[in-house]
Order: structure tokens, then C-alpha cells, then sequence
């Protein structure tokens, strides 16, 4: 009411409405909940050992069953994008998480390989909405200026996941058993889905937000504003006639091989290739992981940093974008590495560098969007390229191994992945809207 009032004497001449901020508690919200995504996909690999000699399921068998979400998750990213946008990201986000909780703590009945193996295909598939959503969430409520920030801020949620879920599962495993994992994880998304059905609403709907937030979000970027006045989305299945798109599309598959070495290979890697022991892994194994956290956030406020001093919108993507998968590539140099800790500063590097560039990419589906009703579902696209890394990532990686016997080869070949990332981001990627003209080109620059 004293808002009210304030605002009303503000439009009479009265002092300026104060300005609330109640859009980066939308983004610290998408943050929390990509953290507990990922706690739901990470809790089954502390319980595996106990679960796999309680109903004897093989060594081949643990491998298939771990990354089962994985093939539902790539599977349902383009249905998952195609229904934000349709429906909203407050009633399919929630949906969602509802449906992945409930599938991470039915685990705890489960009796035997079979079941196991169907409720992490399920997981999949609720976590599928998880990215488009957010991206959907940053284009309604951040002006272009904040975005890429506000992306690093959800986007920092995968690294601080996959920094607290082995702790976190494994305090769990030790308090309760393997059934209170599963539980217990399972209640943390429902709680998270029932604070966002609380507080989510668009910024002129949500009570909390003052009309001079509301007026700065939707004034932020006028020609914008004007395109969404215009309805200039385009039909789903036009999108894929452009190369932007599928630059995109190409270039996080590159990117994310990577991403998934980390996920995957990271700790064998140290264990056989740097001599590392479990104790060494429980001390400096997640360093890697925490640096590329404050990687999010510095990529993000480098990125809108130049767009508010006036830099094209190209060029404040692009930069952090190409300089941090180029970083990326130090993986490489982790082969002439003399120590573990010289090592384990390369690769601390390299997925910081990746981290770095994390936010304007996640910026870039909202950027090129030829109107809001496309979001999600160029989201979608980018993030299958996404998941099409992480499928190939361990499988080639382990191939290399097998015929090489070491890391090296699979390191070098990682890190001229993501040279050719970087490639594609600055070459086949324009940083326009996807109808600016209307027919895909066939040249760009650098920076276009």
C-alpha cells in the first residue's frame, strides 16, 4: 500500500518509486533448482555400490543404468522447449520438478534392475524442461543489459550441483541408508516446486515487484519491445532453416564433450594419469568444479558489462564466448603437465574458461530469437546439441583410451574440440534475430 502510494505521488511529481530487485530472486531460484537437478542425477552414483550388491547388478549393467537420464533428457529437449512456450515456464517448470522429485524418491522401492533402470529413464524426462524454462524465465524478466549475468547466476547451479551432490549423497548414505538418499533428494525438488508456485508470476503480475522494476524490465530494450508488439515469432519448424541455429547447435557439442569429460573421465583421469588417491580426490578433486562457478558469474558481468558501455550486442556475446572456449582448450596442455598439481591447475583453467562462456551462451537463444514465443524452443535445440556431447564424450573418450592406453590422445583430441567451438561461435553464429533477414545467409563475420 505505501508502494502504492509512493508511485502515485511519483506520477504527480512526487520523489522516484523505489526501484525493488525481485529479478534476481527469479534467477537465484533458477539456480536453485538446476542445483537440485543436478543432486538428482549425481545421488544414484554414491548409492550405486550399495544398490548394485544388494540385487547384483553387473559392472556393464551400474554403466547402462547411470546414464539412462541422459538418453530421455537429449530425447525430450525439443517437445520440452516447444511446450515452455506454449504453456509458460511457471506451470511446465513446476510440472517438471514435480515429476523428476517424485521419480528420484521412488527409487527408494525400487527391487531390482529393471525398475531402477525405468525411473532413471523418467528422471530423464522431467529434467528436460529445465533449461529451456530458464532461459525462458531470463527473457521475461531481465532486461538485455542483465542477462548474460543472469544467466551465470542459474548457470553456476550445474557446477555448485555437481560440487555438493557426492558430499551431500554421501552424508545422507552414512545418516540414513541408500533409501533416505533417494527420499530426502526427492523432497528437496518438491519444496522447490511449491516456492515457485508461490512467488513465480510474469513481472507485472508479481506482487513483490514494483511498477519501477516492472517499467525498467520491459524499457530495457525498446526495439525488443517493439518486435514482441510485432508477434515476429516464427513456426517451430522453420527455425532449423537457419545456420545460426545450427551453429548453435554444432558448437555445444564441441563445447560440452568437454563439460562431460569433467562429469565422467575427470577422476579416473587423476587417479591413473596424476596418482591421486581417494583421500586426494576427496580434498582437491573439486576444485575444478568451484572455480568454474565464479567463471559463470565473471563471464556474465563481462558480457553485460560491455553491452552497458555501449558495445554491439554481437560483439558483448562473442567475446567472452570465444575467449572462453579458447581457454578451454588449456585441457589439452594438461598431457606435458610435470605434477598433479600443475595438472590440476590446467584443468582448473580450462573449465573455468568453459564456465566463462557459459552465460552469454545461454544468453544467445534469447538474443536470436525471433520473438519471445521462440525462447524455449531455440533453447531446446542448442541444449541437444548440448546433450549429444555429453553422450559422446565418455564413449569416445573410452575408445581412445582402449586403443592408446592413456589420456593423452583423448585430452588433445578434447582440447581441438574446443578449438573448433570456438570456431563456429565466432564464424557461423550471428548474434541477430534469426528473421533479420528472411532466408538464411551464407556468409558472416566475426562479430556479425
Amino acid at each position: 500500500m505505501v508502494e502504492q502510494v509512493t508511485e502515485r505521488k511519483a506520477g504527480s511529481g512526487g520523489r522516484t518509486p523505489r526501484r525493488t530487485n525481485v529479478r534476481w530472486l527469479i534467477a537465484g531460484l533458477l539456480g536453485t533448482g538446476l542445483i537440485i537437478a543436478f543432486v538428482d542425477r549425481a545421488n544414484l552414483s554414491v548409492a550405486m555400490p550399495t544398490i548394485s550388491e544388494e540385487f547384483g547388478i553387473s559392472t556393464t549393467m551400474q554403466g547402462v543404468i547411470l546414464g539412462a537420464w541422459t538418453w530421455t533428457y537429449a530425447a525430450f529437449q525439443l517437445p520440452a522447449g516447444w511446450l515452455t512456450d506454449k504453456l509458460g515456464p511457471r506451470t511446465v517448470y513446476a510440472a517438471a520438478v514435480v515429476w523428476w522429485s517424485l521419480c528420484t524418491a521412488a527409487v527408494a522401492l525400487v527391487r531390482g534392475t529393471a525398475s531402477l533402470f525405468g525411473l532413471r529413464l523418467l528422471l530423464g524426462i522431467g529434467e528436460a524442461p529445465v533449461m529451456p524454462s530458464s532461459a525462458k524465465v531470463v527473457s521475461e524478466w531481465f532486461p538485455r543489459k542483465e542477462r548474460a549475468l543472469a544467466s551465470g547466476l542459474y548457470g553456476a547451479g550445474s557446477e555448485a550441483g555437481a560440487a555438493v551432490a557426492v558430499p551431500l549423497a554421501s552424508l545422507l548414505l552414512v545418516a540414513f541408508n541408500w533409501h533416505g538418499v533417494f527420499l530426502a533428494t526427492g523432497a528437496l525438488g518438491l519444496l522447490w516446486a511449491a516456492v515457485w508456485l508461490w512467488i513465480y508470476r510474469t513481472p507485472r503480475e508479481q506482487q513483490w515487484t514494483s511498477r519501477a522494476e516492472a517499467d525498467y524490465i520491459a524499457d530495457g530494450d525498446e526495439d525488443e519491445a517493439e518486435s514482441s508488439e510485432r508477434d515476429t515469432s516464427v513456426a517451430w519448424g522453420r527455425l532449423f532453416r537457419y545456420r545460426t541455429l545450427w551453429g548453435l547447435f554444432s558448437a555445444y557439442i564441441c563445447r560440452n564433450f568437454l563439460n562431460y569429460f569433467f562429469i565422467t573421465w575427470y577422476p579416473t583421469y587423476l587417479v591413473d594419469s596424476q596418482g591421486f588417491s581417494a583421500m586426494d580426490l576427496a580434498k582437491y578433486g573439486a576444485i575444478p568444479g568451484v572455480v568454474a562457478i565464479f567463471g559463470n558469474f565473471a563471464g556474465g558481468w563481462f558480457s553485460d558489462r560491455l553491452v552497458r558501455r555501449g558495445v554491439s550486442l554481437a560483439f558483448a556475446r562473442k567475446l567472452p564466448i570465444i575467449i572462453g572456449t579458447l581457454g578451454s582448450g588449456t585441457v589439452a596442455f594438461a598431457v606435458l603437465a610435470p605434477n598433479a598439481i600443475v595438472a590440476l591447475t590446467l584443468l582448473s583453467v580450462s573449465f573455468a574458461s568453459s564456465s566463462f562462456a557459459s552465460a552469454a551462451i545461454f544468453s544467445l537463444p534469447i538474443d536470436v530469437a525471433p520473438g519471445k514465443g521462440n525462447v524455449s524452443s531455440i533453447f531446446a535445440i542448442q541444449n541437444t546439441g548440448s546433450q549429444i556431447g555429453g553422450l559422446l564424450s565418455p564413449i569416445v573418450i573410452a575408445f581412445l583410451l582402449s586403443v592408446t592406453g592413456s589420456f593423452v590422445v583423448p585430452l588433445l583430441f578434447t582440447g581441438a574440440l574446443c578449438l573448433i567451438g570456438a570456431a563456429v561461435y565466432g564464424f557461423v553464429v550471428k548474434v541477430q534475430p534469426l528473421d533479420a533477414d528472411d532466408r538464411p545467409t551464407t556468409t558472416a563475420g566475426a562479430v556479425s
